[in-house]
C-alpha cells in the first residue's frame, strides 16, 4: 500500500525538503485509516525516502521519493486537478446516484441497449484495461441519458481525475476478477432499475455501487 503514498507525493510534485501535510489531513485526503497511513510513513522512513522530525513534521528525503521523477509535468487533465481519492468518492456519492435517478426517467431504448452491451462487453473482458474501458462507457451512457448538461460537465471533471495516474494505480491494485464480477452485477442492478423506470431504485443501486468501490479502493472508512 506504500505505493499509494508514493503516488500522492508524485502527483503533488513534492521535492526533497518539502513537508508532507499533517498526518490527520493526509489520511483524510487519501481516504485511509490513520493506522494504515502510519505504517506507510514508517515503511518509507525505513527506506530512507522520508525524514520524520518530532514536532516539525515529515519531510521528503533527498533520494527515492522526491527525486527528479517527481518534478515531471502532469501528463493529463486528471493529474492537474488538485483533488484526492477520498474527495472524488465524496463527489461521486453526491452526483452519480442523482444522475442515475434522472436516467431512469429519461433514458431512451437505444441508450438502454447500449448500457446492456457495455455490461456484456465488460463481463467478457480479458484484461484490466478492457474492463475499465467498458466500465467507463456504462457510466457515461447513464450521464448522457440523464439529459442534464451541467451534471454532465461536473461528471467529466470526476472522469478526468479517475483517468489520472494516481487513481489508475489505485484501481489496478484493488481490482480482482471477483471484484470485477461483483461490479458487473452492480451495473446490471442499476440498469434493471433504469429499465423499470424506477428512479429511487436506480439511485439506491448506484449509491451502493460507489460505496462498494470506495471500500475496495480505499479500505474501511476512517
Amino acid at each position: 500500500m506504500s505505493v499509494v503514498l508514493k503516488d500522492f507525493i508524485e502527483a503533488e510534485g513534492l521535492e526533497p525538503g518539502d513537508r508532507l501535510p499533517p498526518e490527520r489531513d493526509l489520511a483524510l485526503k487519501l481516504g485511509l485509516p490513520r493506522t494504515a497511513l502510519r505504517r506507510m510513513l514508517s515503511s518509507l522512513e525505513k527506506e530512507g525516502r522520508l525524514i520524520r522530525h518530532v514536532g516539525r513534521g515529515t519531510f521528503i528525503a533527498g533520494s527515492g521519493v522526491g527525486s527528479s521523477a517527481l518534478r515531471r509535468p502532469a501528463t493529463n487533465e486528471g493529474d492537474t486537478l488538485r483533488t484526492y481519492p477520498a474527495e472524488v468518492f465524496e463527489a461521486r456519492l453526491i452526483i452519480e446516484p442523482k444522475i442515475a435517478a434522472l436516467a431512469a426517467l429519461r433514458a431512451t431504448r437505444q441508450e438502454v441497449e447500449e448500457m446492456q452491451k457495455s455490461i456484456a462487453r465488460g463481463s467478457t473482458s480479458e484484461s484490466l484495461g478492457d474492463f475499465e474501458k467498458w466500465d467507463a462507457v456504462f457510466h457515461r451512457i447513464i450521464v448522457q441519458a440523464a439529459r442534464n448538461g451541467l451534471l454532465a460537465s461536473l461528471y467529466e471533471g470526476i472522469h478526468a481525475v479517475r483517468a489520472g495516474n494516481l487513481w489508475g494505480k489505485m484501481k489496478e491494485q484493488s481490482l480482482t476478477s471477483e471484484r470485477m464480477a461483483t461490479y458487473i452485477v452492480s451495473h446490471q442492478a442499476i440498469l434493471d432499475a433504469i429499465k423499470d423506470r424506477d428512479s429511487r431504485e436506480a439511485e439506491r443501486n448506484m449509491y451502493d455501487h460507489i460505496i462498494e468501490a470506495r471500500a475496495n479502493i480505499l479500505g474501511p472508512s476512517i
